[in-house]
């Protein structure tokens, strides 16, 4: 699902998905990694993206927290795309309408991108950002890949294998199940659990602290979560926990509810960021916290 709010004048944004769903072709790896810029705006990892039918790159998010990659209407109308089966699309508090699937034929260089799309209306996310979005892409990207983001050059590199590691890496386990990537992360008081690794949250941590249980959805048309909400959320600078790391004073959005079915936390890039490069490696289920910055 996407959502943001603003929180003492604060982009906060999530992203997490309801279900799912069919990831796009995997481009066979190269001997050479490959290596594109980004834009880090409004801490949001923005990519450009070639689609035939565009005479000019398309602005992408990278969304490690959201189960579909999504393709903006007006950008669907642009490139005449025929439009899906319309499905309801579930939100934080409330539903909006969306159509899946679009089938984009779309790359970043020479890498293709999933083929499959939910179309759904992106202005907000864009006034939010201050950039403009013409789609988002999924978790399905990152399957069977190894993708090094280096917030210090701004740059993402994709690598042929998995890299050794050092002393200065911190590891920690990454699990991959259902196109959600999920690492352990514990808050002091508030307990450990796996939180979703989430390069489309702008914040640092999302976090529940009273767990409600929650049902699946009851119809079978809601494709993907997708809100936006002005709802206050309460935060509170917390000492978070990555493996051997202790990092104080990190600003953590506090929910009395899980954010999703069985959502515990989202680890954003406001905090991800704070490290030189991370490299996510879906490989051998590893996620790589390189260089501490100050």
């Amino acid at each position: 699902m996407i959502a943001w709010h603003q929180t003492a004048g604060r982009l906060s944004r999530f992203a997490l998905a309801a279900f799912a769903l069919l990831a796009g072709p995997i481009a066979a790896r190269t001997a050479e990694p490959v290596t594109y810029p980004f834009q880090f705006q409004a801490g949001l990892i923005f990519v450009q993206v070639a689609c035939p039918g565009s005479p000019k790159p398309l602005e992408f998010l990278l969304d490690s927290g959201a189960e579909a990659s999504v393709i903006d209407l007006r950008a669907a109308r642009r490139l005449h795309l025929e439009r899906g089966q319309a499905v309801t699309v579930r939100g934080v508090t409330g539903t909006s309408r969306g159509y899946w699937p679009e089938h984009l034929r779309a790359t970043l260089g020479e890498v293709p991108l999933p083929t499959n799309y939910l179309a759904m209306d992106l202005a907000s996310l864009g006034a939010a950002c201050h950039h403009h979005v013409d789609g988002l892409i999924g978790a399905e990207f990152f399957a069977g890949r190894v993708v090094r983001i280096n917030f210090t050059h701004r740059t993402l590199e994709l690598l042929d294998a998995s890299p050794a590691t050092n002393a200065e890496d911190e590891v920690l386990p990454l699990q991959v199940t259902a196109q959600r990537l999920r690492v352990p992360v514990t808050v002091a008081g508030l307990g450990s659990a796996w939180a979703r690794l989430d390069t489309g949250c702008a914040s640092a941590l999302h976090w529940t602290i009273a767990p409600a249980a929650t049902g699946s959805p009851a119809t079978p048309e809601v494709a993907v979560g997708v809100g936006v909400t002005s709802e206050q959320v309460r935060e509170n600078n917390q000492t978070v926990h990555l493996g051997r790391l202790a990092l104080a004073n990190i600003p953590t959005g506090l929910h009395p509810e899980k954010l999703l079915t069985d959502e515990t936390g989202l680890l954003g890039s406001g905090l991800l960021s704070r490290f030189s490069v991370v490299t996510i490696d879906t490989l051998t289920g590893r996620l790589l916290l390189t260089g501490l910055r100050p």
